[in-house]
């Protein structure tokens, strides 16, 4: 029991950051539990240990014993805290899918623009931060309003667009990014110069899938850097976004990289891109619409 409990308790708790859906009262206060357990049976297991101690340091005893028992407390706690603070790390990796509309404005600041979109895309209206409850009233429900920052990255000025979806799973309506689009305003940027701009763009790198696709009524090419790590909350993110197909089971974190206007198909590190995306996607749904965007499987331009 005592060897077999620590890698229950902890193999649990370092695999709630891979399901979120475990994430919640019910499922972690039987952590504490085990947690608890574990320490219990731990310090009862030390029984023969203090005999041992007894022999050894005699009227010493008691102070080691508390020694221990202070380490074995500091231990539990920190099994502890680690449960405590699951939640709040739960994200991909990189660090914007998934934020809450707070978390980008407490990262980002004040926006620069809100913007929000009638369903179905019959009007839109984009407005300063001290007209959003004047925006607000302008719409008959409540809609999801978009933040748009306008930034400096490396001398250059680049637009930031924080897209929200509404996320019910904890009981009540939170505003979650599904996507964001990163825009080059002063001139397109090499693909091999991206991450000096976009540091979130380094996770492409490792992409072991790249599709090249044309897009439709546009001289562009696009690509999707597909980085294959399939998790719960990117599944999450997928379902809920993207597509509710339940047969796509491999939703990744992944960038699109959409190249400038009459770039040649053959791509490679130095080709011009004027937009980066950062959404999920992955081969499956990719796959459903490759034939109107003649998609085909490339290598990675980045390795």
């Amino acid at each position: 029991m005592l060897f077999i409990l620590p890698r229950y308790v902890f193999f649990d708790l370092t695999h709630f950051n891979e399901n979120p859906e475990f994430i919640s009262l019910t499922n972690i206060v039987p952590v504490y539990i085990l947690s608890f357990l574990f320490y219990c049976c731990l310090v009862d297991s030390m029984g023969t240990f203090w005999q041992v101690l007894d022999k050894k340091f005699g009227k010493d005893e008691n102070f080691m014993k508390r020694k221990l028992k202070f380490v074995l407390f500091g231990l539990f706690s920190a099994c502890l805290f680690q449960a405590n603070n699951l939640h709040a790390s739960e994200s991909l990796d990189d660090g914007i899918l998934w934020s809450t509309k707070a978390e980008i404005n407490e990262k980002f600041g004040k926006p620069t623009y809100l913007y929000c979109e009638e369903e179905p895309f019959r009007r839109y209206m984009i407005v300063i931060p001290e007209d959003e409850n004047s925006l607000r009233a302008t719409f008959l429900y409540d809609v999801v309003i978009h933040d748009f920052y306008y930034l400096k990255k490396n001398g250059s000025d680049v637009e930031y667009r924080f897209y929200y979806g509404e996320d019910m799973s904890e009981g009540k309506k939170t505003y979650r990014v599904k996507e964001c689009t990163i825009k080059f305003l002063n001139s397109p940027v090499p693909l091999g110069k991206i991450t000096d701009f976009i540091p979130e763009f380094k996770h492409a790198y490792q992409a072991p899938k790249v599709f090249q696709e044309k897009l439709i009524n546009f001289n562009n090419i696009r690509l999707i850097f597909v980085t294959g790590k399939v998790n719960e909350l990117a599944n999450k993110i997928g379902s809920l976004f993207v597509d509710p197909d339940k047969d796509i089971k491999d939703w990744s974190l992944s960038y699109y990289a959409i190249l400038s206007d009459g770039e040649q198909e053959n791509v490679s590190s130095n080709s011009m891109v004027k937009e980066i995306i950062i959404a999920v996607d992955g081969e499956y749904r990719i796959g459903k619409t490759a034939n109107a965007f003649r998609t085909k499987l490339i290598k990675n331009p980045l390795q």
